[in-house]
């Protein structure tokens, strides 16, 4: 499920899960950046935003070059914390802060526009799709089983942070680079210490590449993902890496075979032809481009056949990514598209602010089978 459940850390305490990471130009403000956070999977009106964790938005400038692309040092962060509900309240309230000075404080529940800054936080319809049984029974038994097309996350909700911000200030401190990687991530402070809680940058990294321990003997029965979430995505581990770089080669070529046929070959001594583009774990996106559906993983397409990209990349709320994924690892794109036979969100996106969609909350339906067993 896209990021929900990703480790079991955040799932004993879903309100510092990240279910999902989105960025986009604005469809309606050219010049200005979407960044969405969701938080707490089937989260109900009586969800709060945790009054401990920092939800941050991380930023930073990319060179691209010979087909692969380098993050410089310079970095925009965006703070988003909630204060705590006083017993017998009902109003939560946030603050957000900028590394180039904004700030601004907000009620949840209710947009805030301050200085060319929009800001909204509350309960929404969650707008991710996927059918999750039939991934799972993909990854488990070695044939593609896409074929019941159910959403697992129809009607359900979650608990969603949208930004809007200009970018001009953000491409001047980065040299005018237009191109840059993108990050969301939950933090706690001990002792004057960020610990990284969760980090999420492209969707199914976790759950669908990383998560099955069975094949790879380097790393067999770890459960990697705890690791994964606490890692900084602009410097990973020495210590950690390679235990990461081995479980996407053995994972990312198990999804290869999935169609009898090999569309990324693979030598002894040589790493999978995908797994340093993916372990490079952000949404990129180039600024340069006008908003437009569509655009998850066409600029590390691109990247891969060595052409120009053509979209402004990142990801769009109705964007099918487990589609998109999926034919990517399946038949490196030179086949047919492959998918789960969902290509929708119970609601979708506005293409007004805050582009989420209001909450469902529906209480009679029950928690989803792999949950449940």
């Amino acid at each position: 499920m896209s990021d929900h459940f990703s480790g079991p850390a955040v799932i004993g305490d879903p309100a510092v899960d990240i279910t999902d990471f989105y960025a986009f130009p604005s469809p309606g403000r050219p010049g200005n950046l979407v960044l969405i956070m969701d938080v707490f999977p089937l989260a109900t009106p009586q969800s709060l935003f945790s009054d401990v964790v920092t939800h941050r938005f991380r930023l930073r400038p990319l060179t691209r070059s010979d087909g692969s692309i380098t993050v410089g040092a310079k970095e925009h962060r965006i703070d988003v914390r909630f204060g705590d509900v006083l017993e017998g309240g009902a109003i939560q309230k946030g603050r957000i802060a900028t590394s180039d000075g904004r700030e601004a404080s907000f009620v949840v529940g209710t947009p805030l526009e301050q200085d060319g800054m929009r800001v909204f936080a509350g309960l929404v319809s969650d707008p991710f799709f996927m059918d999750v049984e039939a991934a799972l029974r993909t990854d488990m038994s070695g044939k593609l089983s896409l074929n019941t097309a159910v959403n697992t996350v129809e009607l359900r909700d979650v608990l969603s942070i949208v930004v809007e911000i200009p970018f001009d200030q953000i491409v001047e401190q980065f040299g005018g680079a237009t191109l840059i990687a993108a990050i969301s991530e939950t933090v706690v402070t001990r002792r004057g210490n960020p610990i990284r809680l969760e980090r999420v940058g492209r969707p199914e990294m976790k759950n669908v590449i990383i998560a099955n321990s069975a094949r790879d003997p380097r790393t067999k029965g770890v459960e990697l993902r705890d690791l994964y979430n606490r890692e900084d995505a602009f410097a990973l581990s020495n210590v950690y890496r390679p235990l990461y770089e081995s479980r996407l080669d053995t994972n990312l070529s198990f999804w290869d075979g999935l169609d009898g046929h090999t569309a990324w070959p693979v030598g002894p001594d040589t790493p999978h032809p995908l797994r340093d583009l993916l372990i490079d774990d952000f949404l990129v996106l180039d600024l340069s481009r006008p908003f437009a559906p569509g655009g998850f993983l066409e600029i590390e397409r691109a990247l891969l056949a060595d052409r120009s990209h053509m979209t402004a990349g990142g990801r769009w709320l109705d964007d099918d990514i487990l589609d998109e994924l999926l034919t990517l690892m399946v038949n490196g794109g030179q086949g047919e598209r492959l998918g789960d036979g969902v290509d929708a969100p119970t609601q979708p996106a506005s293409f007004s602010f805050p582009y989420v969609r209001e909450p469902n909350k529906r209480a009679d339906i029950p928690l989803p089978a792999f949950l449940r067993n």
